[in-house]
């Protein structure tokens, strides 16, 4: 049996899909309909929702093989502290504690917001006092942050689970992102902006570092993140840390034209003031450094990344004529 918190959710919809037809446990809360959609496909699975599942899980305990925790907060509004901590933190707390006195290996979701901005570097080889020197301005990296420190202090005292992995992903892109509406990623919103006006709305910098559209974002797929997972639960790899990136940033000038190359279409690159609530902890520039996890980017290196980015906006299209 496998558990999928977030399983409504973008990268969490995507992952239960590779599990059609097998012993699955979805953790949502279910309040949207749009997500519904996204996991009418997947046969055989059980919907559980966030403030049920302790009983479901102490009901399986003993049948669960692998636990994958994805859901999260990913909202960068400030105003909504307490409902963060209760979702990326506590809630993390205790799906870590029942792998770890179950035994159950546990993979969960960290993000690249953890590295700030970027001036400590972005190096998944960081230990513990490293970690703990970066300072971070976005609640959401934040509570991300605070519980990758809370994972790798369980484990220097020997409560873990006998397998865990951190994964920070950096700057994800997809299908199933309706539901995030003004937090969807960069591809959902480019394309909706295209459809709308045949526009594409960069923010301005406000970094001398960085002129109008060349901030720089290493952009993933979420296709690869997913082979990413698949690839390090079965590696053997030491438990801890590690980045799920290209290492190939690119800017958004770049990434602009690559989206509307994949639509077929032609649009115009316009730039706009940025919100005053991100100007504090907006990421100019991000990199994955894959350091400590090199070894799993190679098994999947055969990823074709142009190709999975003309089907990424064929099935973006085709959801928003549905």
């Amino acid at each position: 049996m496998i558990v999928i918190t977030g399983g409504a959710g973008f990268i969490g919809s995507t992952l239960a899909k590779k599990f059609d037809g097998k012993d699955l446990i979805l953790i949502d809360k279910f309040s949207d309909a749009i997500q519904r959609k996204y996991i009418n496909q997947v046969s055989g699975a059980r919907l559980v929702r966030l403030q049920e599942c302790k009983q479901i899980l102490n009901t399986y305990k003993n049948e669960i093989s692998c636990f994958y925790h994805l859901g999260a907060n990913s909202s960068t509004d400030q105003k909504i502290f307490s409902e963060t901590v209760e979702l990326n933190i506590h809630w993390s707390q205790y799906f870590w504690d029942f792998c770890s006195n179950h035994k159950i290996p546990f993979i969960y979701a960290s993000s690249a917001a953890t590295y700030g901005d970027g001036s400590k570097g972005f190096s998944d080889r960081m230990n513990l006092e490293e970690l703990e020197k970066i300072k971070i301005s976005s609640l959401y990296g934040w509570s991300k942050m605070y519980f990758d420190i809370f994972a790798l202090k369980q484990n220097e005292i020997g409560k873990s689970p006998p397998i865990w992995y951190g994964l920070k992903f950096f700057n994800v892109y997809g299908v199933n992102e309706i539901h995030k509406e003004n937090q969807s990623s960069v591809v959902h919103t480019f394309l909706k902006q295209l459809n709308s006006d045949g526009k594409i709305k960069l923010f301005k910098s406000y970094n001398k570092k960085y002129s109008d559209g060349n901030q720089q974002r290493d952009f993933v797929s979420v296709n690869y993140c997913i082979r990413f997972i698949e690839s390090i639960i079965s590696s053997k790899i030491s438990n801890g840390l590690y980045n799920v990136g290209t290492g190939e940033p690119k800017t958004f000038i770049e990434f602009a034209k690559d989206i509307m190359k994949a639509s077929r279409k032609d649009g115009i690159i316009e730039y706009i003031d940025m919100p005053e609530s991100l100007k504090n902890h907006y990421q100019y520039f991000t990199k994955s450094e894959n350091l400590k996890s090199r070894e799993i980017h190679k098994k999947i290196n055969n990823f074709n990344f142009e190709e999975d980015l003309n089907f990424v906006v064929k099935e973006i299209y085709n959801q928003f004529s549905e």
